[in-house]
């Protein structure tokens, strides 16, 4: 019988064939060897097929095709429910690892229940934008408040962890894990997650820009009524977080309408805020 490995590395895959692969090679270059590598399609095999990514290492798996696209969340979660790690970690189809990512967060996750690295988002050539994450070696929901980007993190896998269905759901599930550790979670600087910005991506078109403020309430509305696993005690500061960030993409829509080449990243790495 073989053993279980201890982390699960949960990736999604939609449209993302041409670049995939390098998402997928940075798992397999951790230094921490026991894990396995969940991708999860979110559109038809006839569309595009991923199996050709389980000849990499035999700890890849690729879940079944699915008749359609489910959203990311969605196709997370068809990864959850087929982990057998303790922990789970996020890698987006389109983003890479350090080399060290894992080794540097899975004794911070063992010792406190989750961890969180550094997030560094570059431009698809690999030039940094900006950093995201506090200078010291706790993350709190303030440190949250000012990122205005994802930081993934390491969590322990439990049967009512999921992600929702909603925009911004990668963010919900961090703050999630963030209350669930009484509001502040070791940080690694040194463990790095390289969000790279493709340039015709969702989040940098002008339609995202009128969807998030209401993507934005919605959140809210969860977090106070109860519908999140962010207990009452920090409600208020989880929705915080979401209110400021509310705040920055009102102010870049001011600034990209008399700027239309200015994007959202290089906005607020200029300091361009409220």
């Amino acid at each position: 019988m073989s053993t279980a490995p201890e982390v699960s590395i949960i990736i999604a895959a939609f449209q993302a064939v041409d670049f995939i692969a390098d998402a997928v090679q940075s798992a397999l270059a951790q230094g921490h060897a026991n894990f396995e590598v969940l991708i999860a399609p979110d559109e038809p095999r006839a569309a595009t097929d991923y199996t050709f990514l389980q000849a990499l290492d035999p700890r890849v798996r690729v879940l079944g095709e699915v008749s359609g696209p489910t959203g990311a969340g969605m196709a997370r979660n068809r990864a959850l429910g087929a982990a057998r790690g303790t922990f789970i970690a996020l890698l987006d189809a389109d983003d890479l690892w350090a080399p060290d990512y894992l080794a540097q967060l899975m004794p911070l996750a063992e010792r406190h229940g989750a961890a969180f690295g550094s997030t560094h988002l570059t431009d698809w050539d690999g030039k940094l934008v900006r950093r995201i994450g506090p200078l010291g070696d706790v993350i709190d929901f303030a440190d949250f408040a000012h990122a205005f980007g994802s930081l993934h993190g390491i969590t322990r896998r439990r049967a009512d962890r999921l992600w929702r269905d909603v925009l911004a759901e990668d963010v919900l599930f961090d703050l999630e894990t963030l209350a669930l550790c009484d509001g502040r979670a070791p940080f690694a600087s040194a463990a790095t997650y390289e969000l790279r910005l493709r340039p015709n991506s969702t989040t940098r078109g002008d339609h995202f820009i009128t969807e998030i403020g209401a993507g934005y309430d919605r959140l809210m509305a969860m977090i106070a009524s109860g519908a999140t696993l962010i207990p009452p005690a920090h409600h208020a500061a989880a929705m915080a977080v979401f209110r400021r960030w509310q705040r920055m993409n009102a102010n870049f829509g001011v600034a990209a309408a008399i700027d239309p080449a200015l994007d959202f990243q290089s906005f607020v790495a200029r300091g361009l805020s409220d």
